[in-house]
């Protein structure tokens, strides 16, 4: 699993730690948010890599199942910095916000969704407000799958 835009470790350190069983990489282009996290991964004797480099940059060299992504951009944005790479991974778990169906139509009105499926695979509410966040997966579209893209 690669943490694209980690900053602070969120969610894969959290991830890791729930889940000793992944294999857990996070990546920033940022190098002060990579040498912080870097820092905690270390104190914490986790076993996880942290890489300083654009997650587009790293996806020439490296697969993954699976890539999370939160608070990184908006949708159009992600899917156009990904969808060229698709052959290194496997599926795409964005945790978004309430503007998601917002972004989820400026997406599709660009055609950023062609040939994938995407699925609200859960939501939550956000404490104080009437508004919830969720968690998207979109991957390749299979051919008899229901979906919201």
């Amino acid at each position: 699993m690669l943490d694209v835009g980690t900053g602070g470790g969120l969610p894969g350190v959290l991830l890791a730690i729930i889940r000793p069983d992944l294999t857990v990489t996070l990546c920033d282009s940022v190098a002060k948010k990579a040498r912080a996290v870097q820092a905690i991964v270390n104190e914490s004797g986790l076993a996880i890599s942290v890489r300083h480099s654009p997650a587009q940059d790293l996806l020439k060299v490296e697969e993954f199942d699976t890539l999370i992504v939160r608070a990184v951009a908006p949708l159009a944005k992600l899917l156009t910095w990904f969808n060229p790479h698709w052959d290194s991974f496997g599926r795409l778990l964005l945790i978004k916000g309430p503007s998601w169906v917002e972004e989820r139509a400026a997406a599709r009105e660009r055609r950023l969704l062609k040939g994938l499926r995407l699925g609200k695979l859960d939501s939550y509410p956000l404490h104080g407000t009437d508004s919830e966040s969720v968690i998207l997966e979109i991957r390749p579209r299979d051919e008899d799958a229901d979906d919201m893209s």
